[in-house]
């Protein structure tokens, strides 16, 4: 969920301006899959979750635990080889991909890996920046200690050259200070020790962007950096603490014209304590590789309307460390919700690709590269996910947002997701929130929210907030964002979440009554009939289908004129007796007449499946 859009922010601004609310169909009653699971001391053990998950829990857990170890499986560190995790155009990435072939594959969905290529519209997205080697060691005179760091690659040379990309740096016994020098002082290589500013207000934090302010964030870092360049020629790089974590340091994703050495709180703080004691060396060796290998990874479930496609993505490669979080377990769910498909013998109302991105962390690079390469494909819905699924380390409260790109296709799915009661499941410890981003969130949703503004409704769940271990590594990639933070009652909430509001978009259930009844009732025991009561049975050809049965008191069977009404929502499942009733009282202001009672079964796509309407009766 973080990029780079230096030459877009102008059309950001531009489409921003030309967005507007489109059409889409309402869905007046949503599918929800309740499950029980509570946060509670009764549902503490995960065998409790598993069992009652709506989802293959245990099967998303296995998927997580794959695409996290990749960080441990395919690299040799002991031989000088960095271990990058699944980051894009990396071995780990490739790693990735073939798990999630292989795993589509087994599902029985038509399965296929499409390698990124640069296009007319993207022609870069195989370029990158890549780090060949570095590291960092800190000396205070008598020990020198190699020391667990992340070093940004930057774009530009050591002296601020544009278009010198192979820029290396290799510097020994750098001085540490606090502050620059005196241009007149300038004269030893020095780095220093980043003292985090108070945030600022920018004038353009009233647009609610997250993607635009990201660039206005980046491009100011860009031009204090050259300025800083050229201003102090003997400033080499700036060392950032950790000052959350002791044993991680922060992997930021963007690059950076002066190198950041980042490092952990406890080798942070030896080094504060005793600034005059200590010198720094670090290198960094690069390279700008414009082949990079990658892949998008689809899996398609055929609908009975193959002309229109919804997808269901999620980023599968990360930055470096174990990126379970961000987003080994977002695949995770995505897969997750694939097997339910196929284990319900679902089929939908259009295609379904579950997609999984690569190169998200690098720019969105896959779901770019899949906009431009399929751009006749009528792509209806994109459901994105993003950092989903994780235990925070503090008691810092995040949300779950729900991010659309369209305000009444927003009101439809936040229908769906707040009756999933995520707070109080959780515990109250984590928030959910709607919020409306014309533009996509900062993921792969984006990529479509901005082409495809009118033509594509996009959801993005993203668990947001000051998540502590975000693009975090530490103690030999056992800290940060890692698998032990995984949570498996957030999971299992947010991927039913998900998963409702998939099936509410993507499949028609056909429900039927199958028996009813219509009786004229007093209900204030005066002698006089001033209701119908009606009792029925539903049916549904799906597994569990969330169904809406509305009772409407009407007069004039010709122009059906509606006087009053009452509705029931409950979860129909499949070969059970689904029964119910209500009661429909005429408004005490009415006249007696002849009047009749029209049943209707909405199902969980919002089309009215069947009607039954009594005969007339009197009522006063």
């Amino acid at each position: 969920m973080k990029y780079r859009l230096f030459s877009k922010s102008l059309v950001l601004v531009i489409t921003l301006l030309f967005v507007g609310t489109s059409v889409v169909p309402i869905i007046n009653s949503k599918m929800i899959e309740t499950n029980g699971v509570n946060n509670d001391s009764l549902y503490q053990t995960p065998n409790s979750i598993i069992n009652e998950s709506v989802l293959d829990l245990q099967y998303i857990y296995n998927i997580t635990e794959n695409l996290s170890n990749i960080v441990f499986t395919e690299y040799d560190e002991s031989a000088g080889e960095i271990a990058k995790g699944r980051a894009f155009g990396t071995k780990g990435e490739w790693r990735a991909a073939e798990i999630l072939y292989e795993n589509m594959t087994e599902l029985g969905l038509f399965t296929t890996k499409e390698q990124l290529k640069n296009l007319p519209s993207c022609p870069t997205v195989t370029h990158k920046i890549e780090i060949l080697e570095y590291g960092m060691a800190i000396s205070d005179g008598t020990n020198t200690e190699k020391v667990d760091c992340h070093i940004t690659q930057t774009p530009l040379g050591p002296h601020g050259n544009p278009f010198q990309k192979n820029c290396n740096f290799s510097y020994k016994g750098l001085k540490i200070r606090r502050e620059h020098p005196k241009l007149w002082e300038d004269k030893e290589d020095y780095v220093l020790i980043y003292e985090p500013e108070s945030r600022r207000d920018r004038f353009f934090n009233f647009l609610d962007f997250p993607s635009f302010k990201l660039t206005i964030k980046i491009v100011e870092n860009i031009l204090r950096d050259i300025k800083e360049r050229f201003r102090y020629p003997h400033y080499k790089g700036r060392i950032h603490i950790d000052f959350k974590n002791n044993d991680t340091y922060d992997m930021p994703a963007s690059e950076t014209v002066i190198p950041r050495l980042y490092i952990n709180r406890s080798i942070g703080e030896k080094i504060n304590n005793n600034i005059e004691d200590y010198t720094v060396d670090f290198h960094l060796k690069q390279r700008f590789n414009k082949s990079v290998m990658s892949y998008n990874v689809i899996g398609q479930l055929n609908g009975t309307d193959p002309s229109k496609t919804a997808i269901v993505g999620c980023l599968y490669d990360g930055w470096w460390c174990q990126a379970t979080a961000d987003s080994a377990i977002g695949m995770a769910i995505v897969l997750g919700i694939a097997k339910y498909f196929v284990d319900h013998n679902i089929t939908p109302k259009y295609n379904i690709k579950f997609v999984g991105f690569a190169g998200e962390e690098y720019g969105m690079r896959g779901s770019i590269y899949y906009e431009a390469f399929h751009r006749d494909e009528n792509i209806i819905y994109v459901i994105d996910l993003n950092q989903l699924g994780f235990d925070q380390v503090e008691q810092k409260r995040l949300t779950l947002q729900v991010a659309a790109n369209n305000k009444k296709f927003l009101e439809n799915i936040w229908a769906v997701a707040e009756r999933s009661d995520y707070v109080k499941r959780m515990g109250d410890t984590t928030d959910i929130d709607d919020v409306w981003m014309p533009l996509g969130h900062i993921s792969d949703d984006h990529s479509f929210a901005l082409k495809r503004p009118l033509r594509c409704k996009t959801v993005c769940f993203l668990k947001n907030g000051p998540w502590l271990l975000h693009h975090r590594d530490g103690l030999n990639h056992t800290e940060g964002d890692v698998m032990k933070y995984f949570n498996w009652t957030d999971v299992s909430v947010t991927g039913e979440i998900i998963l409702n509001v998939t099936k509410c978009l993507t499949v028609d259930p056909d429900d039927q009554f199958t028996s009813w009844e219509f009786t004229k009732v007093d209900i204030d025991n005066d002698g006089n009939d001033d209701s119908i009561q009606t009792a029925f049975n539903v049916s549904t050809d799906f597994s569990e289908d969330y169904v809406t049965v509305k009772a409407q008191l009407c007069k004039d069977r010709i122009r059906s004129i509606l006087i009053a009404q009452s509705q029931i929502s409950f979860v129909a499942y499949k070969g059970s007796n689904n029964t119910g009733s209500l009661i429909v009282t005429v408004p005490k202001n009415a006249k007696p007449g002849w009047y009749y009672l029209k049943l209707l079964l909405v199902d969980s796509s919002g089309e009215v499946d069947h009607i039954k309407t009594s005969p007339l009766i009197y009522l006063y």
